[in-house]
Formats: structure tokens, sequence, C-alpha cells
């Protein structure tokens, strides 16, 4: 495995970035909560309200929130959508049918069995407040939003899902990365719409944006530029190694589901099982794929996969 990355910790209080305020995530911004930014312009927008209810239920009683902007469609980044029922929500046109229906978010995260649907449903609607969004407008790369001394753009970053987007704010020089989370665990590409190779390409663009201050999601939060860098060339390395595991243990021919028992991206087993095994089959077979288009690893028609000699 790559070199561990060791951030720093994870926000205590409320930053501030002139207009822009971080709100940090309860447990560390861990899931099933993330940080949330506060854009205090003409107007007062949200990114991401997944952080703190009692935060952000101040917010919605004491501001007039007209927008709310979603970087991708995982639910621990709209946790608390709910608490502003008049404002404009805007998400990534590639994952709009995800923001408006059960099924969109299925087709998305690859999740075609029942037990996994019903359970994921259930945990949608009693611990995320899921509601399909009627008042949803899609945003698209490139497009720029402006309130006040705040210009938010839209960077696409694809990857950990198709639409997955970080926010640039040019006037404060300040780089909003989302799910690219910076965290020692390395990226995450466990739906079946995520994509291994987008992901690479998306690290690499990040690595050449000049930006003073980098924002995530999760954990530390706050970075330099030159710990976003760190971050960054880490989370490549980790992409790597990870082809590099597999090609060690697959020296012996092994099935998908013996490789997901040998837990290479989680590192030991997890609750519930099925959700976690589906993860990590689906992060082993991007790497799977990707080696046998390369000519680095052989399948069987017994369903065995090993590396090519």
């Amino acid at each position: 495995m790559a070199k561990t990355f060791t951030p720093g910790p994870p926000p205590e209080e409320i930053l501030t970035f002139g207009p822009i305020k971080l709100i940090p995530g309860r447990k560390g911004g861990r899931y099933p909560y993330c940080h949330s930014l506060v854009l205090e312009g003409e107007e007062t927008w949200v990114v991401d309200p997944s952080s703190d209810k009692r935060a952000l239920g101040q917010l919605a009683r004491t501001r007039r929130v007209t927008r709310v902007f979603l970087s991708h469609f995982h639910e621990d980044h709209q946790k608390y959508n709910y608490l502003f029922p008049e404002a404009q929500f805007f998400a990534p046109v590639a994952e709009l049918a995800a923001f408006t229906s059960f099924a969109g978010i299925f087709a998305l995260a690859g999740v075609d069995s029942p037990q996994f649907q019903e359970y994921l449903q259930e945990t949608l609607i009693k611990e995320f407040h899921f509601r399909p969004l009627a008042n949803l407008q899609p945003y698209s790369p490139g497009e720029r939003f402006h309130s006040g001394a705040i210009t938010l753009e839209i960077l696409p970053a694809p990857g950990h899902t198709p639409g997955h987007s970080c926010f640039y704010f040019p006037g404060q020089d300040l780089l909003y990365l989302a799910d690219v989370d910076l965290t020692p665990f390395g990226p995450w590409y466990g739906d079946g719409a995520s994509d291994l190779e987008d992901y690479e390409d998306t690290l690499a663009g990040l690595q050449q944006f000049p930006a003073r201050t980098f924002l995530t999601a999760h954990e530390q939060g706050v970075f330099t530029y030159e710990e976003a860098q760190a971050g960054l060339a880490y989370f490549l390395k980790v992409i790597a190694a990870r082809d590099q595991q597999l090609l060690e243990v697959l020296k012996t021919p092994k099935t998908l589901p013996q490789l997901v028992e040998r837990r290479l991206i989680y590192g030991r087993p997890r609750d519930p099982a099925f959700v976690y095994d589906h993860m990590e089959a689906q992060m082993l077979k991007k790497h799977l794929e990707r080696l046998l288009k390369r000519g680095m690893m052989a399948t069987t028609p017994e369903g065995y996969w090993t590396r090519e000699r």
C-alpha cells in the first residue's frame, strides 16, 4: 500500500474565509456527515448541507437561504436538505435522476439486489430524510453563479461519481474539493457509475490548479496549496498501490468473491457486510477490468482472475 498520508485534525469551530464560512461536520466530518459551506453574498447560499443540524437549523431560522448547491448525489451531502424548503437546489446535470427518485440512485450506485435496494431506501428515508427535490435546477461544467463578492464556478471532477463537482471561488482563491477529500483511506469509487480512470484524470487536473486554499467535505477540511498537493499525490499513489496489490494476490487465481474476502480496499470486515462487500467488489472490479484491458490480467471460463504471465 502507498505510504500513509497523515492529515491534520478536523476543524472544531466555524472557520471564515471572507464571505465564506465552513461549518464543521459532526464526527469530524465523517460519514454520515460532511463539512458544509455558507456563502454570504447579496444572498445566502449553502453548499452540501450535511454538517450539523443545530448550526444549519439556526441558519435556516435567522437567514433566508435562497440557493443550495450539491456537489454530487451521495446522501452524506444532503442530510439536512429539508431544513431549506424554500431554497432553489442546484445539482450536477449528469446526476439529476438521483435527486428525484430511488430508481435514479440505484442506477448510479449500481445497486440491483432487492435486499440492498430495500435497505438503502429505508436508510435514505429514516436517516437522511430523503425526499425528491422538486425545486431542482441542473448545473453544468464551467457554469458560474454570482452573489455580491462571491462567484461560484463549477469545476467538473468526475470519477467518484459521474457528475461529482468541485466549486471554485475566484474572489477568495478557494477551491472546494468535495469528496476528493484527501483522507488516509484514499479515493473512493464504489458506485456502479464511478470511473477509476476519470478519477485519475481529475486528480491530475487538480494538481495543476493553483488555488491558495483547498477545502474538503470530510475530516481535515482545510488545506494549504502545499498540503493539497501532497494529498492529491497520495491519492494517485493509493490507486497505483491497489493495482499492485491485486497483481501480487493474483499470482494465484481467485474469483471476485474470494478477492472481496481479502479486504484489499477496506482492510477488515464491516457491517452491514452485504453493503461493504458490494462496495469492495465494485472498486476491485474497476481495477481488474482495467488491468485486463492493459493485458496484465486474464480470466478463466470458471470465473477466476489471474495475473497474466
